[in-house]
């Protein structure tokens, strides 16, 4: 197959991407709305944050140089201490690897690049990570997740239904915000 037919055919990325825009943007609403709210203005959801981009350094392209890292979906700042807890979003339907793309965040030179962003010290992980949708339905997948996210049980939420606030903000009550304090 030459190059211009595997350019032109759709991408499960792309399709990916579009599909999970709703849940995403629905959890930076939720999120921007209530500590708007509740924060006394100290705390504030970043959607797509720039602050891990240059991890890995720089490339040179043909358009120039550019930041080489990561760019995780949200971060929650308190503006107060400077603190970050960086937001995670997966999801997916009955098949994928969501949840093993999600455990990047665990390798030791991620983390220690997040600590340094993020005002906390290893062993400190400053991440939520919440699965929606089928994921977070499914019994399988919420065996494999819970399993590999042993000891970290308070940062992960299983959030089946996107729409639901009160299971977010009462997650982050009670399990993410000291974080930022």
């Amino acid at each position: 197959m030459s190059r211009k037919p595997l350019e032109d055919r759709a991408k499960w990325q792309d399709i990916s991407a579009a599909r999970g825009k709703a849940p995403e943007e629905t959890l930076h609403s939720i999120m921007s709305i209530y500590l708007a709210r509740y924060a006394d203005g100290d705390m504030e959801y970043v959607h797509k944050p720039k602050d891990l981009r240059g991890i890995y350094g720089t490339l040179k392209s043909k358009s120039g140089v550019r930041q080489h890292g990561i760019k995780p979906d949200g971060m929650i700042v308190n503006r107060a201490n400077g603190r970050r807890v960086f937001v995670e979003m997966k999801r997916q339907r009955a098949k994928g690897n969501a949840h093993e793309r999600a455990c990047k965040y665990m390798m030791p030179g991620i983390v220690a690049s997040m600590c340094e962003h993020s005002g906390h010290a290893a062993p400190v992980i400053p991440m939520w990570w919440i699965f929606t949708n089928g994921i977070a339905k499914d019994p399988r997948y919420r065996q494999e997740i819970g399993h590999w996210f042993k000891g970290m049980e308070t940062q992960l939420l299983f959030w089946p239904d996107w729409s639901d606030a009160k299971t977010l903000i009462a997650h982050f009550e009670e399990h993410i915000k000291g974080m930022l304090l």
